[in-house]
């Protein structure tokens, strides 16, 4: 997972940075541009915690804002691991029902499916060298 992967079209730019893990921890960023504007800043971290992996993400506007509460960032504890493929679920922060997110890496592409309310979206980045 780590590296710098770019999605880009005429309209938007879509972003994510991950960090080499070190210690107990990965960091990451994530970041769209649509129409020559950035739109959101996602900061994520993912780190050991006792026997399993929780990725916590925050989101911000523009102004760097954040969404969600200073002491509730969504928590995604890691439930499914395989080779290039991670699971991670978890109740959504702000309203009912559960997130997943699956990252699955391929090659150079790296893939993150979204899934939350019952909809699905996709991100699909190519490896920027």
């Amino acid at each position: 997972m780590a590296g710098y992967w770019v999605d880009a079209s005429e309209k938007h730019l879509s972003e994510e940075v991950w960090t080499a893990p070190a210690g107990d921890s990965m960091a990451g960023l994530w970041r769209f541009v649509a129409d020559g504007k950035v739109r959101i800043f996602e900061l994520l971290t993912l780190k050991q915690e006792g026997e399993g992996v929780v990725l916590r993400i925050r989101h911000f506007d523009p102004a760097f804002v954040a969404r969600e509460e200073k002491t509730t960032p969504v928590a995604l504890p890691l439930v499914e691991k395989r080779e290039r493929f991670a699971r991670f679920a978890g109740p959504a922060v702000g309203s009912p029902g559960e997130v997943t997110l699956v990252y699955q890496r391929d090659g150079e592409t790296l893939t993150g499916t979204l899934t939350k309310g019952g909809k699905s979206e996709e991100f699909r980045f190519r490896l920027k060298k």
